[in-house]
């Protein structure tokens, strides 16, 4: 009996060896699935999509090693922990200490919005949008952020608020606030205290501005404007890569399934296969193409770059790293916090916005607030020009 029970034993350690091998195995190809062009593979861009489960899944797997009284057999999950660890920086970073500003700084900083507003979440077609409280919210925050210069994305304010009571006093006290502004640009919004020039690049067929341009693609829209931070020229980027596209149906199943309903459903994990899984295959693959093209709008731009938006990816995705290069740092990465997460709808909880910057600049501070009435967070970043 002694015997069967130590036969009992050992094969569960075993398994659990295994288990942990496998458990390791996934948490680095999650980590490093980033490198490799989803235009080849669209299995590893998926993968990355699961690295901070993984993550969470082999710590929790080390400790409980460790609580079993197994710690050598722990270490192989720490050690994958520190093979992967620029990604867990990327995207888990443990900054603790504030900037303190010198009265040059004070005088010289600058602070950076980026927000996807969902269009104000007006819906013309409901009457109970007269006065649309909902829209309200987000101008209001993105007054009282006053921040030296604003990209918006899904914005317009070409719209006609007129009908909208409440909503047409804070949009004139935007436009009084940010004299300088592209009222909707396929509707990328750039709101500034400081004149620019919209980039017109000859890198890209017809520059940024032209409709027959790859850049303004379904869903897939860029801007590039040449703002006069005081003292300094900043080029500002301001992108939309391709939406996932997923309908009704499809986010439905998925929440179906988040509540385990019906998940023995065969006709319902067959539409997450077909459905879910191969659209974000798709926009994974052409977001590896757009970042491409902003790229060489990056490489032909001046020494101090800002690139901000909705990048519909995540830290660890192809297309950020081949927009980030070798010359960019992330604002989030150098000043923030802990993971976060900046889309927040039907269950899906991912940072897919960013700011990146390069040049004579440095980001001292950065916030993901919860605020306004949009799918996505804002992100408030201030900057301080290097001595």
């Amino acid at each position: 009996m002694a015997r069967k029970h130590k036969a009992i034993v050992h094969a569960l350690k075993v398994l659990g060896i295994i288990v942990t091998l496998m458990v390791s195995i996934l948490l680095i190809v999650s980590a490093y699935g980033g490198h490799v062009n989803p235009q080849r593979s669209a299995i590893y861009a998926l993968a990355t999509l699961a690295f901070p489960i993984m993550l969470g899944i082999t710590v929790v797997a080390a400790l409980l090693w460790i609580v079993a009284g197994k710690w050598k057999i722990s270490l192989i999950l720490w050690a994958s922990i520190i093979v992967s660890w620029p990604t867990v920086r990327t995207i888990s970073p443990l900054n603790i200490s504030s900037h303190h500003y010198t009265p040059e700084e004070e005088k010289t900083k600058f602070k950076v919005l980026t927000f996807n507003v969902l269009n104000f979440n007006v819906n013309w077609t409901k009457e109970d949008n007269i006065n649309n409280k909902e829209g309200q919210k987000t101008v209001r925050y993105i007054l009282e952020q006053d921040a030296d210069v604003v990209l918006l994305q899904e914005a317009s304010l070409n719209a006609d608020y007129n009908d909208l009571r409440l909503m047409q006093p804070f949009m004139n006290q935007l436009k009084k606030k940010y004299p300088y502004r592209d009222h909707g640009y396929h509707d990328q919004v750039i709101l500034s205290k400081h004149p620019y020039e919209v980039v017109e690049d000859p890198a890209v067929k017809g520059g940024f501005g032209s409709l027959d341009d790859p850049v303004n693609s379904y869903h897939f829209y860029a801007r590039a404007y040449d703002v006069l931070v005081p003292g300094h020229k900043v080029r500002f980027i301001n992108v939309h890569l391709k939406s996932i596209g997923l309908s009704a149906d499809d986010k439905q199943v998925y929440m179906n399934l988040t509540n385990l309903k019906n998940v023995e459903d065969k006709n319902e994990m067959r539409a997450v296969k077909n459905s879910l899984l191969a659209k974000l295959s798709g926009a994974f693959r052409s977001h590896a193409e757009q970042a491409s093209i902003i790229r060489q709008v990056i490489d032909q731009g001046g020494e101090n770059v800002i690139i901000c938006g909705d990048f519909n990816d995540t830290p660890a995705s192809y297309a950020y790293r081949t927009i980030m290069g070798n010359d960019m740092s992330d604002a989030w990465v150098e000043c923030g916090f802990g993971p976060i997460h900046t889309y927040h709808d039907n269950r899906f909880f991912f940072k897919i916005d960013h700011i990146l910057y390069r040049g004579d600049m440095l980001a001292t501070e950065i916030r993901r607030d919860k605020a306004g009435s949009s799918d996505h967070y804002p992100l408030v970043a201030t900057f301080v020009w290097k001595k």
